[in-house]
């Protein structure tokens, strides 16, 4: 009788609760979307700023530039954002951080939303290097906190608002996501029709994770996973046509929430495999727009833009206004043709349809990561995209000595597309081989770097079907990574003994001998007395013994 007067009392608890939880959709979104976001900047925060500490004062010519993207570009291909200074930077990301937790409050969350929207633009540009954040990997930050500001539903939802609690800023946010997605997949269909060559075959996939697991080492029982997806050809095969799919058909998505919920589900676990494949973050900070797809909306997609125009114009103008810029740049192909427009973008991520044994160019890296521990990690430079290799993403031989990362970019730029030639610095061109560095590798380090550039560049396409090929070329790459860690770790430790050494000789120079303190007035002692004991106290044994 006890126990169910409990189990009662629990649940009318948990009904006060759950009637106590908002009911509007857009507002669900929102405090589901900033408190995930919070989460993360609180989580991540800290490295950043150690990163940055070190990048800023760094004296790398990539340090004086601030935009959104690899390049990195302007704003809205407008606008340069300012430099900080580290004490600004965190500044910057505790206000970001505040203002996401203050709007899920009923302190006008509106305001709050676009005091975060605005210092997106201060705070992620400084950190464009930083391995979790460059890219692609924020930029639909900004525009979901623009659209959320849009939405007088929200001041209803805590009453500073008298007016409908309308929906269409969430179906707005779905289709502006959407058509992100949508020309991804359209960028990879139409990049196999160039090369000729289906972007589902599992070779795609099979050279991306092999790319990736590179210049971004996983865990043990990771790794294992990876070789055992890199080695079979027909799953890759499956996962390569499904991410197409899930790409492509994510255009259906915005128009029924059955179909929001299968894609926006499929979404978080498309991110996670990328994370856990390929290492690259979009946990973070992409997937949570994806619960705008979890979360239901109950009416029509076209009722609920037809009352935003017709009940709320003044806000509803702006906000399609907004999203009809994401989805031309993203119908047109705006930055594969012609140029960053970011945070607008159609997302032309790893487009070519390749093979681990290709003609194309290959080029990888092998980095260790002294400020976070892991290239996976927060607060580790972006390991593959700056390079003595390229002229547009150029990072000088001379200047890779500041890096506090070991690092050793490798591969071949034989077979270069006429598009891709752009980017590769003229001496580097039509290369069967390059290899830069900066430290010193050991002998045993570049014959096997060699040996795997030549592994893929002499085979034929069909090896990557071959699963003995494949395990093989995974065997030779671990051999390489394991010989780098060796070359680092014994590098590492040699720089640590040399510190320790330096430490020590430092405060014997700074500390008082024995000689200074207590021989000195005895010499001078003897010195009043005897010239040649003064000769002896300077010369002799006891100086000798000190």
């Amino acid at each position: 009788l006890v126990a169910s007067m409990a189990a009662a009392a629990a649940m009318e608890e948990v009904r006060a609760m759950w009637a106590g939880l908002p009911t509007n959709p857009v507002r669900q979104f929102q405090l589901l979307y900033c408190l995930y976001l919070s989460v993360a900047m609180l989580r991540n925060m800290h490295m950043h700023a150690r990163f940055y500490d070190w990048f800023s004062s760094s004296g790398l010519t990539l340090a004086k530039k601030r935009g959104l993207g690899a390049h990195p570009s302007k704003v809205y291909k407008l606008v340069t954002p300012p430099m900080l200074t580290p004490r600004q930077l965190r500044v910057t990301g505790a206000s970001l951080t505040a203002c996401l937790l203050l709007s899920c409050t009923p302190l006008a969350p509106r305001v709050f939303l676009f005091i975060a929207f605005l210092l997106y633009f201060l705070y992620f540009p400084q950190l464009f290097a930083e391995t979790t954040l460059s890219g692609h990997s924020t930029i639909l930050i900004p525009s979901v906190l623009f659209l959320l500001s849009c939405s007088p539903s929200l001041d209803h939802e805590v009453g500073l608002w008298r007016s409908a609690s309308s929906v269409w800023p969430l179906q707005l946010i779905r289709l502006y996501i959407a058509s992100g997605y949508f020309s991804s997949g359209m960028c990879k269909l139409l990049c196999g029709i160039r090369f000729r060559r289906f972007w589902g075959r599992g070779s795609t996939l099979q050279y991306y994770i092999f790319e990736g697991m590179w210049s971004r080492p996983a865990s043990p029982l990771t790794r294992r996973a990876q070789h055992a997806l890199v080695a079979s050809p027909a799953l890759a095969t499956l996962f390569a046509c499904g991410a197409l799919v899930f790409e492509t058909g994510f255009v259906l998505a915005p128009f029924s929430d059955s179909a929001a919920l299968v894609f926006g589900l499929n979404g978080l676990a498309f991110h996670c495999g990328i994370l856990a494949f390929q290492g690259l973050d979009f946990v973070s900070w992409w997937m949570p727009a994806l619960f705008a797809f979890i979360v239901p909306i109950n009416a029509p997609w076209h009722e609920l833009l037809l009352a935003g125009w017709r009940e709320e114009t003044p806000w509803f103008l702006p906000a399609a206004i907004y999203t009809a810029l994401q989805v031309l740049a993203a119908a047109t192909l705006y930055d594969l043709w012609l140029d960053d427009v970011l945070p607008f973008s159609c997302c032309p991520m790893f487009m070519p349809p390749r093979n681990p044994f290709d003609t194309l160019p290959k080029w990888w890296t092998m980095a260790d990561a002294p400020i976070s521990g892991r290239t996976r990690d927060a607060g580790a430079m972006e390991p593959l995209y700056w390079s003595p290799a390229s002229c547009v993403f150029e990072m000088p031989v001379e200047e890779a000595a500041l890096l506090p990362q070991k690092v050793v970019w490798f591969g071949s730029s034989t077979g270069t597309p006429a598009e891709v030639t752009k980017f590769i610095a003229p001496a580097c061109r039509n290369k069967p081989f390059m290899l830069f560095a900066n430290f010193e590798l050991s002998a045993e380090l570049k014959q096997l770097l060699h040996r795997v550039v030549e592994e893929a560049n002499s085979g034929e396409l069909d090896f990557a079907w071959d699963v003995n090929k494949m395990r093989q070329l995974l065997a030779l790459q671990q051999e390489c990574l394991d010989a780098f860690q060796s070359c680092v770790s014994a590098l590492r430790a040699k720089e640590r003994a040399n510190e320790r050494a330096n430490a020590v000789a430092e405060r014997l120079a700074a500390s008082p001998t024995k000689y200074d303190t207590k021989q000195q007035p005895a010499i001078k002692s003897k010195a009043t007395t005897s010239g040649h004991s003064q000769s002896k106290g300077q010369n002799g044994h006891s100086l000798k013994r000190e």
